[in-house]
């Protein structure tokens, strides 16, 4: 179940937060990981972050995330979106158009995961 800070999406981002933890599931290390989203929305950041974790219960560690995948930018700097994954431990920048409202971020960023991930298996 997503978690979210900071706002409250609209209707439209809410069903896309959605039906992306319900269909996306990505292979990583010969294991199925389902995704988590967590939005956090503060006045000078903006972050969207995907939490992957394995399809079977968790171990005597509990919770662990194979993979972590964040997204996040200043909306005062426009142009600019950072992405970190960590099994490349590195943040990349990318250049985009700065999306005009937080709703028009969260819905960019889930449609660019859904294509890195594969869409769903």
């Amino acid at each position: 179940m997503a978690k979210i800070f900071g706002m409250k999406p609209d209707a439209q981002t809410q069903k896309l937060i959605e039906k992306f933890e319900d269909e996306v599931l990505i292979r990583h290390n010969n294991q199925q990981l389902v995704g988590t989203v967590y939005v956090d929305m503060q006045d000078n950041r903006w972050a969207v972050a995907f939490a992957y974790n394995y399809s079977r219960k968790p171990g005597l560690h509990g919770h662990e995330n194979p993979l972590e995948v964040r997204y996040c930018m200043v909306p005062q700097e426009p142009g600019a979106i950072r992405l970190f994954r960590s099994d490349a431990d590195a943040e990349q920048v990318f250049a985009t158009e700065n999306p005009p409202d937080q709703d028009s971020f969260i819905r960019y960023v889930l449609g660019k995961e859904r294509a890195v991930a594969g869409g769903s298996a």
